[in-house]
């Protein structure tokens, strides 16, 4: 069924695009490697489609109104994310600042010119669904948005532009970041990957020094010619935490005699397990 192709994909296609993201900051190369899964993505769709005719009208309106904008956002917001990068002023914090104040008032003026259909996708409505998201439907009322001509076979009036409120918040959000960025960094100009935020570790030492364990014995670091003592040190260094002497902490760690010696990979392990199972299950009755 669809359902489970698009699923399938999305999921395969935002974990490529968020690996995109981490491996280049430079704006152009960015774009047309996001580019490429996301057409791929798109035309497996249609070509699904094409051989799927959907069973009824509420399926129609549920692929256009729910799955296909959740695909194509990625292509406007790469697209949106490349002109503003590539015009980001080089050296000047205020004028960084300002071109990002700017791009925003942008975006935000796009959510009050479609300010009917950004309520009407907020607030989850229905009532014009089989105007906005079925093919091949005409109607000259205010209520219909005027958009870019598309492919009449695999788009419907509004599922192009439910695709960009979705892209524009997520644009929202990064300039908004950005923004902040520079407030707390008023000395320092914004580059690509500059304004990761500073981690520091809040949970029990004995935990980090379980992970640090295991990165030493499973040979993580340097082709595993990291002694233990060092990564306690660099992911003290890193984590703004004191773990302790390795030793003594093994010693701790050895003493456990219920449960599991290894309380925190165990319960890490769960959890990333009991993660990917909630995010694999299959509802018959969801949509």
């Amino acid at each position: 069924m669809i359902q489970e192709l698009s699923k399938r994909l999305l999921k395969q296609m935002e974990t490529e695009l968020e690996e995109i993201a981490m491996q280049t900051s430079e704006p152009l190369t960015k774009l047309t490697s996001a580019l490429k899964p996301i057409r791929q993505n798109l035309r497996k769709l249609r070509l699904y489609l094409d051989d799927h005719p959907f069973a009824s009208v509420e399926d129609e309106i549920h692929f256009f109104k729910n799955i296909k904008p959740e695909f194509y956002k990625w292509q406007i917001y790469f697209s949106e994310l490349y002109t503003i990068e590539s015009g980001i002023p080089s050296v000047d914090v205020d004028a960084q600042r300002q071109w990002f104040e700017n791009e925003l008032v942008y975006v935000q003026r796009f959510f009050k010119q479609y300010s009917f259909q950004y309520q009407y996708y907020k607030l989850g409505a229905t009532e014009l669904d089989r105007f906005y998201f079925v093919r091949g439907v005409e109607n000259n009322s205010l209520l219909m948005p005027s958009l870019p001509e598309l492919d009449p076979l695999f788009s419907t009036a509004c599922d192009y532009l439910f695709s960009k409120l979705k892209a524009f918040e997520l644009l929202q959000t990064w300039l908004l970041d950005r923004i902040l960025y520079l407030k707390k960094n008023p000395l320092a100009s914004y580059q690509p990957g500059s304004d990761v935020e500073q981690m520091r570790w809040t949970g029990d030492s004995i935990n980090l020094a379980e992970l640090a364990f295991g990165i030493h014995r499973t040979g993580q670091l340097n082709n595993g010619t990291a002694s233990v003592g060092s990564i306690f040190r660099w992911l003290e260094d890193k984590l703004q935490i004191n773990i302790g002497i390795p030793s003594k902490r093994l010693s701790e760690i050895r003493r456990r005699t219920s449960i599991s010696r290894t309380r925190f990979l165990d319960e890490m392990i769960e959890e990333v397990v009991r993660k990917m199972d909630k995010e694999d299950e299959y509802h018959p009755g969801r949509r």
